[in-house]
Order: structure tokens, then sequence, then C-alpha cells
């Protein structure tokens, strides 16, 4: 990490280019996941094939999230570090638990047996987002929080899922957690390293290295010592290995605009620009042990993504915190500061189309695709930015 020096570029305030990037991952996000299914798209913008060697535009978004989500680490932490309290740890496990539970209960939505369960599909999961936005809204009295405990036990104990290869069990069963429960367990797990290395950025890079040991040596079998209970349950090498490293890249940017930190605009640009390429590097030599895979979460996916999503995030960095060219970024902001919301406004916006019956007017040329669909699919995606700016102004800020 660079060394600390008068600073010509303040900390303190709110990191607009972060805001920014975050709201255009999400922008990113919602676009290629209307278009996944869409005939007449280009290769890389669909999910590249399970065993394939390489990556498309939206197997980058998953390390977006993660890259971010480790950024936010140390400026929500740096106080505490010094003085871990059992009320953080409190604090710590709440938000990774609720993280893991939405993921195992989205995790299960496609095999949700409506004829099993007391409630139809679309009404159970639109009812199971009233529940999340109860619990997670920022600022939420007693009253709206026991509401939505309430309202979540009871569908935690009313789910019924059809059995498959996958599930042995026709209640909740955690299987790979879902895109929100990884993010829950890596949060948790790159939290409590932050605070054991005290934000110390020389063993935080330590630590990094360590986790892709973890899982190089877990998929090398160096793991196989543990209970088969525990790799069924969560995944050590890929979920506690690799994406832990992924969000703990993310930590050690996090770590240049610390308030105090005293860095200059230019130390934060050369120091991100030579670890993006130091990330890259290493992907590349290790690509021949396990190659780029997104589903295996190899160390080569985590160290190259990390480095493209760290590159496209110093662009933002330059242009909106240094240049201030803000005025452009408008319109990513209402979904970068309420990201959550973001995320869950698409499958929100469809289970209520599906309970009121609305024929899907907003989709005319999804059988089709080709340019029409993609502008189309952009079209929807700019309708959900709209409701989530509404979401935002009126007070539905979610924050877990």
């Amino acid at each position: 990490m660079p060394p600390a020096t008068v600073a010509t570029a303040t900390a303190a305030e709110r990191l607009t280019s972060l805001d920014a990037f975050r709201g255009c991952v999400i922008v990113i996000m919602i676009w290629v996941n209307y278009l996944a299914g869409m005939p007449g798209i280009a290769w890389w913008l669909e999910h590249a094939a399970p065993r394939a060697d390489g990556i498309t535009l939206p197997d980058l978004v998953f390390p977006g999230f993660l890259f971010m989500v480790g950024m936010a680490i140390p400026l929500a932490l740096q106080r505490h570090c010094s003085h871990v309290t059992p009320a953080l740890l409190g604090r710590l496990l709440w938000r990774s638990a609720s993280l893991m539970l939405a993921g195992v209960v989205l995790a299960n939505a496609y095999r949700y047996d409506a004829q099993a369960a007391p409630l139809p599909h679309a009404i159970y999961f639109l009812l199971f987002y009233v529940a999340m936005m109860l619990l997670w809204r920022q600022g939420a009295g007693k009253l709206e929080l026991a509401a939505g405990g309430i309202l979540m036990l009871f569908l935690l104990a009313t789910f019924r899922g059809e059995l498959n290869s996958e599930f042995s069990s026709t209640w909740l069963q955690p299987s790979w957690w879902g895109i929100l429960g990884m993010i829950g367990w890596s949060y948790l797990l790159c939290s409590l390293l932050y605070l054991a290395c005290r934000g110390s950025g020389t063993a935080l890079m330590g630590v990094f290295s360590l986790l892709l040991v973890l899982y190089m040596g877990g998929t090398a079998g160096s793991l196989d010592f543990l209970p088969a209970g525990i790799n069924a349950f969560v995944n050590v090498p890929q979920v506690l290995g690799s994406t832990a490293a992924n969000v703990l890249a993310g930590t050690l940017v996090g770590q240049l605009f610390l308030r105090g930190a005293a860095l200059s605009h230019g130390q934060r640009i050369r120091f991100m620009a030579w670890f993006a390429l130091g990330l890259f590097a290493a992907g590349m030599l290790l690509r021949p042990y396990h190659h780029i895979n997104k589903i295996a979460a190899t160390e080569s996916y985590t160290l190259v993504c990390s480095a493209l999503v760290l590159a496209l995030f110093l662009v933002f960095y330059v242009v909106i915190d240094v240049w201030r060219w803000r005025a452009w970024a408008v319109v990513l902001l209402p979904a970068g500061t309420n990201a959550l919301f973001a995320y869950i406004v698409p499958d929100l916006w469809q289970q209520l189309a599906a309970v009121l019956h609305l024929p899907r007017f907003w989709w005319p040329y999804w059988e089709t695709g080709g340019a029409a669909g993609l502008w189309n699919a952009a079209a929807v995606t700019a309708l959900m930015l709209l409701f989530t700016a509404l979401a935002t102004r009126y007070g539905l800020k979610l924050k877990f």
C-alpha cells in the first residue's frame, strides 16, 4: 500500500465514483439478465459455456458486486479496528445471515411447488420481497421490523419445493446459496479478516494470497480431511477461497479512500493501475492450471475479473472524482445508492405483474430478439431504474 502523504484528495466526502460504478454494474446486470435466452444476440452478451476457458460481459457482473462489497468494508469498519465489540459482531452476523437467507430462498425459487405450498408462486415471492423491504428498509421502525420478521418466518415455514438431483428435501435447503448468499459468506469472512488484521494493508495482501492458495489447495484435494458435511454446506475452496479473495481485492482498494489516509489522486491512481496489472498478470500466469472459468470460480477467474473490474472503476474514479465530470453519472446514482432495491426490482415487478395478471406489454420483442430485442431490454432496464429512483426519492431505500 502507498504511504500516507499530504492529501490533495479528500477521503471524507462520499465516493461518488463508487456509487456511480455500483449503479453501472447494476444496470449491466439488469440488461444482460433480460437478454438471457433471447435469440439473435452477440455471443459476448451471454454467459460463457460452463466448461469454457474465458469470460463474457455477463460473467463480470458478479465479480463486480463482490469487488464493490469489499471496497465498502474498510469504509464501514475502519473505526472499529481497535475495539471490536459483541454488538459489532452481531451486526456483521445479522447482515451476512440476511444475505444468506435471501440467497437460499431465491436459489430455491425455480423448484417452488405451488401445488404442495399454500400460496401460488407469484404471491409467495411477492410477499417475500415485501418482507425483505420491511426488514431492510433504512430507518425501519420496530413495527415494520416485527411485521417483516413475522411475514418472513411464515414464508420460510410454508415453502415447499419439488425434489430433484440437487435438492433432497421439500423444505428450503441450501445448495449453492445463490448470488446474495455467496456475497453474505464472503462479506462475513472478509469483514472478520479485516478486523483481525486491524486494517493493515500488508497483512490483508498476505491474506488475499492465502485465500487463493486455499482455493488451489482445495481443488487439489488438500481439504479432503474436512468432514463431508462442511463442504456440502458451504463450498470451502470456492466460497471461502476464491470468491472471498475477490471481495478482499476490493477491500485492499477501499483502504485508499479511508478518512485520514491522506493520499493524493496520483498515488491512488498509481496503486490501482499497478494492482490491476498485477492481478491480471497473476491470473494469466495461473490460467494453465484451472483456466478462467466462472462456474468453478477458479483462481484465474477471480484474478482476471478483479483486474478488469478495478480497471473499469479506475476510469470512473478519474472521470468523476478527479476530473469532476459528474453530470452524466446522475442517471446511475439511484441504483448505486439503493443497490439492493435495484437488484430485486426486476423480479419484484415480474411477480407483481403475474399477481395482477398484466399482459407483458413491456416485452414486444423478446421472442424476436436481435437489435429490436436489445433496445427492448434497454427500455425495460430504464424502467427498472425509474422504479429505483422513485423508491429512493420516497424513502424506500434498502440497507441490509
